[in-house]
Order: C-alpha cells, then sequence, then structure tokens
C-alpha cells in the first residue's frame, strides 16, 4: 500500500499511478500535519455532485442491457484469458457470482452515467468490507470484486475509471472512499445501444427493513445492524413489499426536466424503511424513492396516470399525536401559534421539536432556528412560552420521545399508502405526506383523516402542501 507523506504528495501521486493495473489499492496519506479535506476534494470529490454508493442491486431490465453485460463479460473473459489464463475453471457458483458481479458495475455505471452525466460512485473495496457477509449486502459484493473492478479499469479495457480512495490514519474523517465512472468503452455502448435509465431496475430481493445503531453525534449516519427477524421485522417487510410492488406496476412519470439538468428515473421506486437506535418502535421512515430527494418546485412535475398531481400533508403531526398519546383534547387552531410569538410560527416549530427529541432543557436556540428569530428573543422566553401554551401535554417535553412520534408518524403513512394502493390509488410518500393524482385528493383526504384517528384517537388535519 504506498505511503504518502502529505496532501500534496497524495495528490500527486493519485495523477501518477492513475493508468497503473492495480486500480484498487487505496493510498495511505501519513502527516504530521493531517491532510487538508478540501484539498483532497480537489481530485477525489467533484463539488457539483454527490457521490452515490454502488449497492451492487442494480440489474438488467431489457433485451438491449442484458445484451451489454453478455458483452463485457465476454471482453472480461478474453482478457483474463489473455493475461492471466486460470489454472482451473470457475466453478458454478464462482462463475454465476463473476456474471453477478459484472452486471451489477455495468448496470450502475451506466445509469449514473445517463442520471447523473457528471457525478461518480461511490464504492468500498477494503477487505473488511468485501469479505463480510449480512442481510443488507448484494451478493455481487465480496473480495473477487475488485479482481473484476481492477480488470474493467485496466488501459486495454477503457471499461471504468477509477480514482483510489485516501486513508488518513492519523484523522479517518479525512479519509475518502474510492470512486468509479462509466469508461470510454462503456459509454460508447450507451450510444451504441441507444440505452436509457428504464433499461435498468433494482434487485428486489434487497432488504427493505433497515436497523441502525445509535448516532454518536450530528456528523454519524448511524451504522446498520443485524437482527434476528421476528413476526413483527416479517410485518414490516410484508408491507413493503406491498408496498414496492404496487408502486413498480403504476403509471407514474414526470415533465418536465428539473432546472439541475439531472434526468429523473421514475422507475426508481424502490422504498426501504429505516429504523433507528437499535429499536423496531424508534422512526421507521420510508427512503428511496426518485421524488424523495426532489424540491417541492421540481414535485410539481409529477404526473400519476397523465394527470398532475398534489401532495397532500399531515399538519401539526407531532403536537397532535402527542396530545392522542395523552388522552387530552387539542383546542388550538395551530399548535405552533405562541402568545407573543405569532411573527415566529416557523422558529417556534423548529424548538417545539427539538424538545421532544431532547432530554434537557436547551441552553441555545437549536439548529436552524436561530435565523428565524431576532437576536433579544431568548431560548429561554420560546420554551416556557410553548409549555404554557401546552400545558396539557408539558411533561412530555424534554423526554425524548422525538422517534417515538417518529414511529407512530411512520405506521400511519404506511398504513395510509397501503390502503390508497388496495384502492388502486397510487401514491408516493414523503415522510409525513403523500403525493396522490388531483382526482384522488378528497378521497385520499378522507382515509388520511381516518387512519390517523384510527391510531392516535385524536383528529388530524390535512392540507394540499403548496
Amino acid at each position: 500500500m504506498p505511503l504518502v507523506t502529505d496532501a500534496a504528495a497524495a495528490i500527486a501521486s493519485a495523477k501518477i499511478n492513475s493508468h497503473m493495473i492495480n486500480h484498487t489499492t487505496k493510498m495511505v496519506v501519513r502527516a504530521p500535519h493531517a491532510a487538508s479535506k478540501t484539498a483532497l476534494q480537489a481530485i477525489y470529490s467533484p463539488p457539483t455532485r454527490y457521490e452515490q454508493p454502488f449497492t451492487g442491486f442494480r440489474i438488467a431490465a431489457t433485451d438491449r442491457a442484458e445484451s451489454v453485460v453478455a458483452e463485457v463479460v465476454s471482453l472480461l473473459l478474453r482478457y483474463e484469458q489473455h493475461r492471466a489464463p486460470r489454472k482451473r475453471k470457475r466453478k458454478t457458483g464462482d462463475f454465476q457470482t463473476f456474471e453477478r458481479q459484472v452486471e451489477a458495475l455495468v448496470c450502475d455505471l451506466i445509469h449514473s452515467e445517463l442520471a447523473r452525466p457528471d457525478g461518480w460512485l461511490a464504492i468500498e473495496l477494503s477487505n473488511t468490507a468485501l469479505g463480510s457477509r449480512d442481510r443488507y449486502k448484494s451478493i455481487a459484493i465480496s473480495k473477487t470484486l475488485k479482481d473484476v473492478l481492477g480488470y474493467m479499469a485496466t488501459p486495454e479495457m477503457e471499461l471504468v475509471k477509477h480514482r483510489r480512495g485516501v486513508w488518513v490514519p492519523s484523522d479517518p474523517s479525512l479519509s475518502m472512499l474510492s470512486t468509479i465512472r462509466a469508461g470510454e468503452r462503456l459509454r460508447n455502448l450507451i450510444q451504441d445501444r441507444q440505452l436509457t435509465c428504464a433499461d435498468f431496475t433494482l434487485d428486489n430481493s434487497q432488504e427493505t427493513i433497515v436497523l441502525k445503531d445509535t448516532k454518536a453525534d450530528h456528523n454519524d449516519a448511524g451504522s446498520w445492524l443485524q437482527y434476528d427477524d421476528t413476526d413483527q421485522t416479517h410485518k414490516y417487510r410484508s408491507d413493503m413489499a406491498f408496498i414496492n410492488d404496487a408502486l413498480a406496476e403504476a403509471d407514474i412519470q414526470y415533465r418536465p426536466c428539473p432546472t439541475d439538468g439531472q434526468v429523473v428515473d421514475t422507475a426508481d421506486r424502490h422504498l426501504r424503511r429505516y429504523f433507528n437506535n437499535g429499536s423496531f418502535q424508534k422512526g421507521g421512515r420510508l427512503f428511496g424513492g426518485f421524488w424523495l430527494n426532489m424540491s417541492k418546485m421540481n414535485r410539481r412535475g409529477i404526473l400519476i396516470q397523465g394527470v398532475p398531481t398534489v401532495t397532500l400533508d399531515f399538519g401539526q403531526m407531532n403536537p397532535r399525536i402527542l396530545y392522542g398519546l395523552a388522552g387530552e383534547k387539542f383546542n388550538a387552531e395551530d399548535a405552533y401559534t405562541i402568545p407573543r410569538l405569532e411573527e415566529y410560527r416557523d422558529g417556534v416549530k423548529v424548538v417545539f421539536n427539538s424538545m421532544l427529541h431532547r432530554t434537557s432543557p436547551m441552553k441555545k436556540k437549536p439548529r436552524g432556528s436561530a435565523e428565524l428569530f431576532p437576536g433579544h428573543v431568548r431560548i429561554k422566553e420560546i420554551t416556557s412560552g410553548i409549555i404554557i401554551f401546552h400545558k396539557p401535554i408539558a411533561d412530555l417535553f424534554y423526554k425524548g420521545i422525538g422517534l417515538d412520534l417518529l414511529y407512530k408518524e411512520s405506521q400511519i403513512l404506511v398504513e395510509v399508502l397501503t390502503e390508497l394502493l388496495r384502492l388502486g390509488i397510487t401514491a408516493l410518500p414523503v415522510h409525513d405526506a403523500v403525493i396522490v393524482a388531483e382526482h384522488h385528493q378528497d378521497q385520499a383526504t378522507t382515509i388520511m383523516l381516518a387512519v390517523f384517528k384510527k391510531q392516535t384517537n385524536i383528529d388530524g388535519v390535512v392540507k394540499v402542501d403548496a
């Protein structure tokens, strides 16, 4: 493993060694003065695009895509035979893994090139990551993936461009994963075969129920935990299978193209449900669909059955759930319009929800709220106003129940989705809201209110999100 003494040397080494055959080796940066992340990003992280992860779950969906995968498999086998002939033929299982690795790389690289022309895919190539097995990993991710990628990245093949990762032992936060994108030969195949995003899909065998560990801090994404299945997790997975199958068959289109020039892959509808803090009763929100990363403005371009859509949003969801849990009536017109702070509703909302996640009173305004209040308004004034106004539920603040409420929210959304989809009404979840065709607005609103009342024993509010 190359040893580089500083960030400048790391960058120089990256340029010099970018065409070496062993493209999968990670550089090590060891320096008395830690390498600047900004300097490293100049080479390893394009500032205009977020690097999506390579997961190994994208597969060919059409004959055209399958023919490209087959051609690349053939090319690699011939190259392998020429460069380093095998002493014995691969076993059937090993060959199937090899084919799956090629398919996963080819499909994800081409899809990324089509959907994000300037983007790269981040790929973890450490032996630890490739050698471990767990419920979340694709069968394509194993130690032999490095060999396949190494062949594809050689100058003779020109199938992959590969930028090696950087490991900084003195400060792992500065470390960066290897990144890959389609090489010239693969880009030529895209043009020759006239491939589009519709030629690819996601393997529906991937795990849809994700259990995350407790975060150490705001910068910690929370590691994914292994777990034993129970009746509860089987139920969650069954719900997700029904939702994903229904969405896969739905007539969903997108017009016009988003303003940032990215291609929208409307076939990217596969959802996962994420639970938090090592508990299946905390969190549970759905992520993964193409619409979830869109701005509100761009979501207006979504069509269902050729019809414009509306976003129906549960209003004041956390306060209403809290009153339901406490068995109290909710008499206020707006939970976030507090006496003497009426002008600062958006800021009150941020502080209110922060009080649900914390276990002790705040000494300063939470992140994202300071700019929503004038400087002379102190956090004590805001929190006291909230507690006084919401006296019936005052004892539920600072109990760290934010993720418990998020779980209740997710349970409501999953039930709403399944009810709507069983009635043939396509609905796309957006955390505490759903997107439906305009002509289904009234029916969807009725179902949302009924499910909310059933789950919380209190009336909800549904509004069109402008």
